[in-house]
């Protein structure tokens, strides 16, 4: 079984540099992390290490423009004693 929570919105850069900074601060710190994300508090506790992956795209359309993307995601093995996603 497979559970996704996804959010997406336009943010300026400052904006975004502020969730990233939020979320490395917690990522730093021990135990769960909280992410509010598409109305929902998704619990998570990465072990460490984990597996880190960053992708670039470039994507061009038939109508000759292109769009560019970056993802960064993080992986690992859920452990027995780590808590159901949602609160």
């Amino acid at each position: 079984m497979s559970n996704e929570y996804e959010t997406e919105r336009e943010l300026s850069r400052a904006a975004i540099a502020d969730v990233f900074e939020s979320f490395a601060e917690e990522l730093r710190s021990e135990g769960e992390l909280t992410l509010a994300v598409g109305g929902e508090h998704v619990r998570i506790d990465p072990t460490d290490p984990c597996e880190f992956e960053v992708e670039v795209e470039e994507e061009s359309s038939r109508l000759g423009g292109s769009e560019r993307s970056v993802e960064f995601e993080l992986e690992w093995a859920r452990q027995d004693d780590e808590r159901d996603l949602v609160k």
